[in-house]
């Protein structure tokens, strides 16, 4: 299987907020890092320093359980990885381990599992960390590409992630007001709530190393468009709208 590149990952991460299931947005987007990178389980953690932890979703009972050892034991993988920053791998197959205490109760309790914890640092500064199990090291993720899909969804849940979103006091009325239509403009296009909108514009502000505002004004002039997923990476902007094109889909044109 060939390994996805940058945009691939924002697209498929992008159809996975777009979900309409009625799932909280943590939950897709748990789902959508194990539909992507593989694994049995994940759990969503973040933390402002480990003794404030919370556990935001995780997918199956043996997530939960690692959480919950890692959290009472204050060690494991991914404390490690919360505390370094770096992606840390633990396999609960070998006899031996860095953490012999949390080895031994994760053994007895989810079995012999592969754990795989990477940091959430979407602005340099780790504020959690995504866990998860796989019975095999057969296709545990590349690290680069781990690590850029953990941060764009860490930058995807939060209102106000530092280095990404200007401060909004610094905005003036004109920047505000194209911030708003263009998240009222994936509103249509996608069925989303404003605040699943507004998520997917910071996600994709990151993955491409842009503002918030200047995304804001490609998807308000037609130059990027959600509705569908794959163009959201057009090194050009697509055919304007014709005259007798509306805005009633949040930016379709109608042929």
């Amino acid at each position: 299987m060939a390994t996805p590149d940058k945009g691939e990952l924002l697209a498929r991460l992008a159809r996975a907020i777009a979900d309409s299931t009625g799932a909280s947005l943590e939950s897709r987007l748990c789902r959508a890092y194990l539909e992507i990178l593989g694994g049995d389980g994940v759990s969503l953690t973040l933390a402002d320093g480990l003794p404030d932890r919370v556990m935001l979703h995780s997918t199956d009972a043996a997530a939960t359980r690692l959480d919950e050892l890692h959290e009472v034991l204050g060690e494991g993988p991914s404390t490690q990885a919360y505390r370094s920053s770096t992606i840390t791998t633990l396999d609960l197959h070998a006899s031996a381990s860095a953490w012999s205490t949390f080895a031994a109760a994760a053994r007895a309790s989810v079995g012999e599992l592969i754990i795989h914890a990477v940091p959430i640092s979407p602005a340099g500064h780790v504020l959690g960390v995504l866990t998860a199990h796989r019975t095999t090291t057969v296709g545990l993720p590349d690290a680069d590409i781990a690590q850029f899909l953990a941060d764009a969804i860490g930058t995807a849940l939060l209102h106000n992630p530092d280095s990404y979103l200007e401060d909004l006091g610094s905005w003036g009325w004109s920047e505000r007001a194209t911030i708003h239509q263009a998240t009222g403009m994936v509103v249509m296009q996608l069925k989303l709530s404003t605040t699943d909108a507004a998520a997917l514009l910071r996600a994709h502000a990151f993955a491409h190393a842009s503002s918030l505002g200047d995304v804001a004004r490609l998807v308000v002039n037609r130059e990027l468009r959600f509705a569908d997923p794959d163009t959201s990476t057009w090194s050009s902007p697509p055919r304007p709208p014709r005259n007798s094109d509306t805005d009633t889909d949040g930016g379709t044109s109608s042929q």
